[in-house]
C-alpha cells in the first residue's frame, strides 16, 4: 500500500513538473466574433428567417383565439354536441400545428445559426493558432465562459492580438 501511494505521488510529481513547461495563453471567442462584421450579416439572416416564423406563430395564435370564441359562442347558444365536437377537434388541429410550427423555427433557427456561424468560428480558430503559434504559446483556453478565474501576468490573454489578426486582411 505505502509503495503505491509513493508511486502516485511520484506520478503527480511528474505530471506537475511537465504541466509546468507547457505555455498556456486564454482568449474570449465571443467577444472576437462580436468584432467580426460577418456576425452582423449571420445575424441579420437569423433575424429575416425569426421574423417568418413569428409571422406564421401569430396567424396561428389568432386563428386558434378565433376558434376559442366561435366554441364559447356556439357553446352558449346551443349548438349540438356534434358541431361542437368538430369546433374541439379543429381548435386542437391547430394547437398541434402550432406547436409543431414553433418547434420546427426554433429547430431550424438553430441549426441556421450553427451553419451561418461555422465559417466564422472556424476563422476565429485559425487566427488563434496562428496567434498563439506566433507568440509561442501551446494551448489556449476559450474564456468566453468566463473560465479563467485568475492568472498571474495579463499577457497570456490574447483576444486583442487575434482581433488584430482577423482584421489586418
Amino acid at each position: 500500500m505505502k509503495n503505491i501511494i509513493l508511486g502516485f505521488a511520484f506520478l503527480l510529481f511528474g505530471m506537475s513538473t511537465a504541466y509546468g513547461q507547457t505555455k498556456i495563453a486564454y482568449v474570449n471567442t465571443q467577444a472576437i466574433i462580436d468584432t467580426l462584421p460577418a456576425k452582423d450579416t449571420a445575424e441579420f439572416a437569423l433575424a429575416s428567417l425569426a421574423k417568418q416564423y413569428d409571422e406564421s406563430i401569430r396567424n396561428l395564435q389568432m386563428e386558434i383565439q378565433g376558434k376559442q370564441k366561435e366554441y364559447e359562442a356556439k357553446m352558449k347558444g346551443g349548438s349540438s354536441p356534434a358541431q361542437l365536437e368538430l369546433l374541439q377537434k379543429s381548435y386542437e388541429r391547430l394547437v398541434q400545428e402550432y406547436q409543431m410550427t414553433e418547434q420546427t423555427a426554433n429547430q431550424e433557427i438553430q441549426a441556421r445559426r450553427a451553419q451561418l456561424l461555422q465559417p466564422i468560428v472556424e476563422k476565429v480558430r485559425a487566427a488563434i493558432g496562428r496567434v498563439a503559434k506566433l507568440k509561442g504559446y501551446d494551448a489556449v483556453i476559450d474564456n468566453s465562459a468566463g473560465m479563467v478565474v485568475w492568472t498571474a501576468d495579463d499577457k497570456n490573454e490574447i483576444t486583442a492580438a487575434v482581433i488584430l489578426e482577423m482584421t489586418k486582411k
